[in-house]
């Protein structure tokens, strides 16, 4: 089964749907069909209000020229795969902050559309998308990772504090929201006059939700100690030579020589994008009459002076497995994720050894 279908493709990012949320909409319409179609409207609406969230981070990421590959819808609302390697404290408050402004936009367009609408259906759905947005805002805004609102308050604490000592803070502060979350929602299960599976749904809801903030904080801090671990390892001491240039209209005889000949298994060529990975392993049955430049993917440019967590973070934003590593914007070398994640893992190891 794949893990997101591409429905449609927006300022030249493709919008996926996750199967876990294309599986809730069919469940949802099922149940309109045979019960009420209520249900199946308003989630359908609402994941429209999440994709126009997304598409906010993405409008701004774009004007600043950083690269979005792409946006999937989920369960829990929407992710927007973002190049966040080499972005300014300033910009990535700009970026982040823009999706939940959006969603409370949406809430307050909502709210003013139910003062105008006739009682019935109607203003049951304005209503639920007007508390819905604001809710999707509000939770966005909590100064805690993964949210939007935990990197809105890390750049905030940029201005004072240097990155990692930012991360920290907002790892702390993402705990703290983390028990509040669980100790009002301890505190409403008890209060209230409900049916014991409701309140079971509503407490498990909630723990998973609260899961999701710890580990997402989790990451973040284990993503920025082994920055700092790694601080000063620049990816030309990664790269490889270990590569075959091809010319972009190089044959699939021509492409077999090359490999036979040099025992490389790594192509690149280079089209007018940038360089690309001939991808002679691909699902699809290779022609006699393709060329290189009809099986070549795309494939990030990374500086050779970039840091090699920097660069990792690049290419899983651009969801690449190799990269090409320039020097003024000539090639010099290749490298590969499982390369610099092997390298980080015996770098970091090595590090705490000798402390």
């Amino acid at each position: 089964m794949a893990e997101a279908y591409k429905i449609a493709k927006i300022w030249g990012i493709d919008i996926e749907l996750h199967w876990t949320l294309a599986a809730l909409l069919l469940v949802a319409f099922v149940i309109g069909v045979y019960s009420d179609i209520f249900i199946f409207i308003l989630i359908t609406l609402l994941f429209v209000c999440v994709l126009i969230h997304e598409l906010s981070h993405s409008f701004v990421a774009l004007q600043n020229r950083v690269k979005v590959s792409r946006i999937i819808l989920l369960p829990l609302g929407g992710a927007s795969i973002i190049d966040v390697s080499s972005l300014s404290p300033d910009l990535e408050f700009n970026i982040s902050i823009a999706g939940p402004l959006m969603s409370l936009l949406l809430g307050a367009v909502f709210g003013f559309l139910v003062l105008f609408a006739p009682p019935g259906a109607l203003t049951e759905i304005l209503q639920s998308l007007f508390l819905l947005n604001l809710l999707l805002g509000g939770f966005n805004l909590l100064p805690a990772f993964p949210t939007d609102g935990g990197r809105v308050f890390r750049s905030y604490l940029e201005r004072k504090y240097d990155e990692y000592r930012a991360t920290a803070l907002t790892v702390t502060a993402s705990k703290i929201v983390m028990l509040l979350f669980m100790v009002a929602t301890v505190i409403y299960v008890l209060m209230i006059t409900a049916p014991f599976a409701y309140k079971e749904f509503f407490f498990l809801w909630d723990l998973f939700i609260a899961f999701f903030l710890y580990s997402g904080a989790q990451q973040e801090m284990q993503t920025m100690e082994i920055k700092r671990e790694s601080k000063g390892v620049k990816l030309r001491s990664l790269a490889t030579k270990h590569f075959v240039l091809v010319s972009p209209s190089s044959s699939i005889g021509d492409l077999y020589q090359a490999v036979k000949r040099t025992r490389e298994h790594l192509l690149i060529t280079k089209l007018e994008g940038g360089y690309a990975y001939v991808n002679i392993l691909r699902k699809e049955r290779l022609k006699p009459d393709m060329w290189a430049r009809d099986i070549a993917v795309m494939i990030p440019s990374v500086d050779m002076n970039e840091n090699i967590v920097d660069a990792l973070g690049s290419m899983e934003s651009n969801e690449s497995g190799i990269a090409a590593v320039t020097h003024k914007g000539k090639l010099v070398g290749v490298v590969t994720i499982s390369h610099i994640q092997a390298f980080l893992s015996l770098h970091v190891l090595g590090k705490r050894k000798g402390k």
